[in-house]
């Protein structure tokens, strides 16, 4: 008798973790199928949409190299105002929040009110910060691969030990903005 109810409830265990099981799979299967929906559909779209914000990053840190010859700082100059265009800037806004999570949508609404003239006072390397900020947060939102900011200014930064101070204040004016804005602090700042 005690061998029955055992076997019984054996049974009902193993049913119960086939069910979850199963469960999961289909949960997992949606992912992969969302994940294939986005990535053959939109795949032109993302590649774009990250060229884009990296390229802008990449300029801004070329042009404001003090070693440039003034003809290259004119070339680069140039090349800013046309990715700063307000008309493609706002594309690609639009078309970045299309892909992006709640983060993205946070810290590209925070690039916005730190360009309003109340946030002029902000520390120079503010744009810098929030610009990688921009970066570390699609490739959470949209690839899931994290990347802290900081790690992405010293890739491009030459002399970033000389600038840390700075790049910190700029790090913790940005947290500061974000947490009066949203009430928490931001996930990709650590």
């Amino acid at each position: 008798m005690i061998n029955i109810i055992v076997e019984k409830i054996a049974d009902g265990i193993i049913a119960k973790m086939n069910l979850n099981d199963a469960q999961k799979n289909r949960e997992f299967t949606y992912q992969l199928k969302e994940l294939e929906f986005y990535k053959s559909n939109y795949e032109k779209d993302l590649k774009d949409i990250f060229d884009y914000w990296f390229e802008l990053v990449r300029v801004v840190q070329i042009k404001e190299n003090k070693n440039l010859l003034e003809q290259d700082k004119k070339k680069y100059q140039k090349r800013y105002e046309e990715l700063i265009n307000i008309e493609k800037v706002s594309k690609y806004k639009i078309n970045t929040l299309k892909y992006g999570g709640k983060e993205t949508g946070r810290v590209l609404a925070l690039f916005n009110r730190l360009n309003q003239k109340k946030y002029n006072d902000q520390p120079k390397e503010t744009p810098l910060f929030i610009w990688c900020s921009i970066l570390a947060v699609l490739k959470k939102d949209i690839l899931g691969q994290e990347i802290d900011p900081e790690d992405i200014i010293r890739v491009l930064v030459n002399d970033y030990d000389d600038n840390k101070s700075k790049i910190q204040e700029a790090k913790e004016y940005v947290k500061k903005v974000y947490e009066m804005t949203y009430s928490d602090s931001p996930e990709w700042i650590k």
